[in-house]
Parts: structure tokens; C-alpha cells; sequence
């Protein structure tokens, strides 16, 4: 192994003075340079402009009832399709799906109480609004339906990544989730924070929703983050990095336990110790850490390894020789002649 490989340190708090020396000096062993893995995160898709969706949306529905009551089928209409539209723009919101399933029903209600009224149209817009939130008793002036949403279900292709979470409805689910034919909000969050949303149509039955969402860099904190140290193994499940070294604390007779590994799968974890104290050589101090659990990396967490490693070695060879070297005789000029000692 040579060049340069990814450190994954598996371990809430960062390494100690003597376990940052056991690494450096395997990877010295090894000719490798150690690197940590880079935070890289996908701009949230999450707008400012949404936050004030859903009052909107309240206020709209409201105007959509008076309209209906006062028989105005055209200030209805404008109303309802107002709301759909402001949803349609912004499906990350949490309440996406429930506002979307009012607007449906306000939608059934002035088909079954405006003239010229629609009993097909009714009775769709209610199945939509039934398969967003999963259905609702209807109030004093609404229609139900006389008939449910067909089952569905759909498979979510996404991998397990980790930080990355597929939302339904407002729901985490699952890759593969059950729940009714009709529209629904599907959403990807990374962190906690939406990075990917679609409306979708989803049929009777089985299908898969392809998702297109971000997904982790090679290498990064959130590919690697997957992986997991078990007993005297590292399972790495989903982690395309394609050359990683795992590295947690060990026990007394080991400073660190370490692993080379490449993608998903990894080498047994080895015990590696520290050299002495006198024959390590720390790097000078200054340049940038990277924080890493409570106690943040120390300053050698930026690891120009090889170089550090051959200063380490350099550094105890002098002390080596001139411990060692035997004494030399010496020439002194005094008054009154030549004095060798």
C-alpha cells in the first residue's frame, strides 16, 4: 500500500498523543500519507419563500369555502388552484401532504355542492385527498366517497447512506413502504436537512420510485461514516471509498487497532503500538485541526505522515550515534607543552 489513503478514526473522542504516534509510525511503515475525510454536505433546498407557504395556503382555503357557500364556482376555482400551485412549488415542506389532501377536499366539496355538479370528480378528489393523509371523516357540507384508494406499494430506491433519510407524506419510511395509489410527497433529507423533493403519482400495486438525490463522495465523512467496528471486525456496508484505513483504540498491550481496507471490505483489526516517547518527533505546532467529537483532532490531524515518520526515524539515529561513538582523544595547547587526554 502507498500514496495516499483516507483515515477513519472510529472512536467518539479523538486519539491521544500516543495513539496519533502508533498511526504515524504504521503509516510510515507502509510509505502511505494519511488524510481525513472531507464534511461534504449538499446545499439544503429549503427556501425562506416557503416558510410562509402554508398560512397562504390556510388563508386560500378559507377564501375557497366562502366562495363555495356564496355559489362563486370561479372564485373557488382561483382559490384551489392557488393553494395546489404554491404546494406544488415547495413538496419539502412537512405539511406538504396534509395541506395538498385540504385543498383535494375543498376541490370535492365544490364539485358535489356547486350546480352542475360532478359525482366522478367528487369522488376522485377525495380518493387524492385519502391516499395523502390516509383518509378522515367528512365534515357537515363534505361528501365522502363510496370507494378507498387501491393498495400500493413502492420501493424507494435509495441506499442506505446513512445520513440520508426518505420522507412520504411527512412520514421516514423505509426502502420499501405500503400505502395508496394517488399523489404523495416523497422528500430526502441529509443531515436533517431536505436535499431532494418530488410530487409523485404513485399506481396500484408494486412500483419503484427511481430518486436522484445527492449522494456521498467517495471517501467523504459521510461514506465512511457507515461503517462500524464489530468484535475484532470493521463491516463497511454501502462505503465506496476505494482505499481507507480503520483505526479505533485498542487495549493495553495495543495503543490502536487498525485495518486496511478498500470499499466494503476490510482486513482484520491488528493491534499496533506506539514507538517511545524519546524517539517521537511531533510536528511543529500551528495549521489548521478539523474537530472530531467533543475533544476535536489535536494539530497533527492535517498528517504530513511520511514526512513527520522520517523525522521521527532521523531524530533517533542521531541520538543513536552519538550515544554510542567512542570517545576521541584530544589535543590541548597549555603552557609548557602538548597535553593529550
Amino acid at each position: 500500500m502507498d500514496g495516499l489513503v483516507t483515515l477513519v478514526w472510529m472512536a467518539p473522542d479523538a486519539p491521544d498523543a500516543r495513539q496519533a504516534r502508533a498511526i504515524s509510525a504504521w503509516a510510515l511503515g507502509r510509505a502511505v500519507k494519511l488524510t481525513l475525510p472531507p464534511d461534504e454536505r449538499p446545499a439544503s433546498i429549503a427556501s425562506p419563500a416557503g416558510d410562509a407557504v402554508p398560512e397562504d395556503v390556510e388563508t386560500l382555503l378559507d377564501r375557497a369555502r366562502d366562495a363555495i357557500a356564496a355559489r362563486d364556482a370561479e372564485g373557488a376555482d382561483r382559490a384551489l388552484s392557488t393553494a395546489e400551485a404554491a404546494l406544488r412549488a415547495h413538496p419539502e415542506l412537512p405539511q406538504a401532504a396534509w395541506l395538498m389532501a385540504e385543498v383535494e377536499r375543498c376541490r370535492s366539496t365544490r364539485w358535489s355542492r356547486m350546480p352542475s355538479t360532478d359525482t366522478e370528480a367528487t369522488d376522485r378528489a377525495w380518493r387524492r385527498a385519502e391516499a395523502l393523509d390516509g383518509g378522515r371523516t367528512a365534515g357537515i357540507v363534505e361528501k365522502g366517497s363510496a370507494s378507498r384508494p387501491a393498495a400500493a406499494t413502492i420501493r424507494v430506491a435509495l441506499d442506505a447512506a446513512g445520513v440520508r433519510q426518505a420522507w412520504l407524506d411527512g412520514k421516514p419510511v423505509p426502502a420499501t413502504v405500503e400505502t395508496l395509489a394517488g399523489p404523495h410527497a416523497l422528500v430526502v433529507t441529509w443531515g436533517g436537512a431536505p436535499v431532494w423533493a418530488r410530487w409523485i403519482e404513485v399506481p396500484a400495486g408494486s412500483s419503484t420510485v427511481a430518486v436522484d438525490a445527492p449522494s456521498p463522495s467517495p471517501c467523504s465523512l459521510a461514506d465512511v461514516s457507515r461503517a462500524r467496528v464489530e468484535g475484532s471486525a470493521v463491516r463497511a456496508p454501502g462505503v465506496r471509498c476505494p482505499r481507507w484505513v480503520a483505526a479505533a483504540p485498542g487495549d493495553p498491550r495495543g495503543d490502536v487497532l487498525l485495518a486496511a481496507c478498500e470499499a466494503e471490505g476490510c482486513a482484520p483489526l491488528l493491534p499496533w503500538r506506539a514507538p517511545e516517547p524519546w524517539t517521537w518527533t511531533p510536528p511543529p505546532p500551528g495549521g489548521p485541526s478539523a474537530s472530531r467529537g467533543k475533544s476535536g483532532w489535536p494539530a497533527w490531524a492535517t498528517w504530513g505522515v511520511v514526512g513527520a515518520g522520517a523525522g521521527i526515524v532521523a531524530g533517533a539515529a542521531v541520538i543513536l550515534v552519538d550515544a554510542l561513538r567512542p570517545a576521541q582523544a584530544e589535543t590541548r595547547f597549555v603552557n609548557g607543552g602538548l597535553i593529550t587526554e
